[in-house]
């Protein structure tokens, strides 16, 4: 892309967008990120002291996108700022052009410099085209880790969803529905949260992965239980709860969370099910898209091969840049 291609009348509008339009312009987004909701910004803004900053990205003054960047001050002088998994665009205007375009307006807004730290990882697939714009808009390439991700296309019907389910995985689940196990859905997390934290922050310890703290699903808990985008479900075994999920909504996308399992939750293939059902779920509540939550190949290889087993789409984003 040379700079004769770039779109003058293209341009962001910062910090003037209210949450109404932030939330209208989520939805229309379609395939949106948990990270550039108002719900994850505010819980970030109260555990981790990260100030959002909300971008409205207008094209010939009409909306087509939203970007929040997070901020925080060091020493009162050093601005850190990051941006992940956006910006977001509504699907008519996800074009290179306009990615591009408004990439090299966020470099604009965040220069690189000694007292301007900037980290983003955008939410554009990855490939030698997508490098290449993010070096036309002013980024440089961070050894940091890129972020991969499955998607699920709720918009297909229920039985496509399930002949897309890989066959070990589709078994696992025809298992757990005769199993004799029931689910209980909460829609707002106050009933099961604390059981389902409790059992997460125990198996988080013991086998030491990644994850978000109980504090800020608490506080995104708190944020979001209006918007009816909790969704917290638990399967039960002989009257005791062997396995749990919690599933965030945002606009016409949801992410998957957390997640606990005891053994016999595992025995029983709970899991599937919980998942199976919130699948099921989503879909009643008109949501488009399911966002697994990211893959580590690597470091999770048996979470990995589950989740691939959903039958969703794998994408890998552009990675880590300064």
């Amino acid at each position: 892309m040379t700079d004769q291609e770039t779109i003058p009348n293209l341009r962001i509008v910062w910090d003037v967008g209210r949450l109404s339009e932030w939330s209208r312009l989520l939805a229309e987004c379609g395939q949106s990120s948990l990270t550039q909701g108002f719900g994850y910004n505010q819980a970030m803004l109260t555990v981790e002291g990260w100030r959002p900053r909300l971008g409205i990205i207008e094209l010939s003054d009409r909306p087509i996108g939203l970007v929040v960047m997070s901020e925080r001050r060091v020493f009162k002088l050093i601005r850190v700022a990051r941006l992940h998994r956006g910006p977001l665009l509504r699907p008519e205007a996800r074009k290179p052009t306009v990615f591009a375009m408004v990439m090299k307006l966020i470099r604009k807004e965040y220069p690189s410099g000694p007292l301007n730290w900037t980290a983003v990882v955008p939410e554009w697939g990855a490939g030698e085209e997508a490098e290449a714009m993010m070096r036309w808009a002013g980024f440089r390439r961070d050894k940091a880790p890129g972020y991969r991700t499955l998607w699920v296309d709720l918009r297909r019907d229920e039985a496509d969803l399930r002949a897309r389910l890989a066959q070990k995985w589709r078994n696992a689940l025809n298992q757990a529905e005769r199993a004799g196990l029931s689910v209980e859905i909460d829609r707002d997390g106050k009933a099961q949260l604390p059981w389902l934290l409790e059992q997460y922050q125990k198996d988080k310890a013991a086998k030491r992965y990644r994850g978000p703290s109980p504090k800020l699903v608490i506080r995104m808990r708190t944020g979001m239980h209006k918007d009816g985008d909790i969704l917290l479900l638990r399967a039960v075994k002989d009257g005791v709860p062997v396995a749990g999920i919690l599933i965030l909504g945002h606009g016409k996308a949801a992410t998957y969370q957390i997640g606990w399992s005891d053994a016999a939750g595992r025995a029983t293939r709970a899991h599937n099910l919980l998942l199976w059902r919130a699948v099921q779920e989503l879909k009643r509540q008109g949501r488009h898209w399911f966002d697994l939550g990211g893959i580590l190949p690597d470091e999770a290889p048996g979470v990995t091969a589950f989740k691939r087993g959903m039958g969703g789409e794998e994408v890998e984003l552009v990675g880590a840049w300064r």
